[in-house]
């Protein structure tokens, strides 16, 4: 089954050594004014969800974010 639509949401859960991402979509304009999303949940490994967010970040352009790039705010607060 292939599915189409615009992506309007997520959320993650650690599931021990795997993720679970919860995907929201919607089809339809009219879809998206009554909030009624198409869910899909993927079970992943970390490996994979890792894989996962660094294809995405390079197909957007940026720079993955490195360690030192963080604020000392972020790292007091983090």
């Amino acid at each position: 089954m292939e599915s189409h639509g615009a992506l309007v949401g997520w959320t993650h859960q650690q599931a021990g050594d795997r993720i679970m991402l919860r995907v929201e979509s919607v089809r339809s304009t009219e879809a998206a004014e009554r909030h009624d999303p198409d869910l899909f949940r993927f079970l992943m490994t970390k490996q994979q969800a890792g894989l996962l967010g660094n294809y995405l970040v390079s197909l957007s352009g940026q720079t993955p974010a490195s360690p030192n790039d963080r604020t000392w705010f972020r790292r007091l607060f983090g």
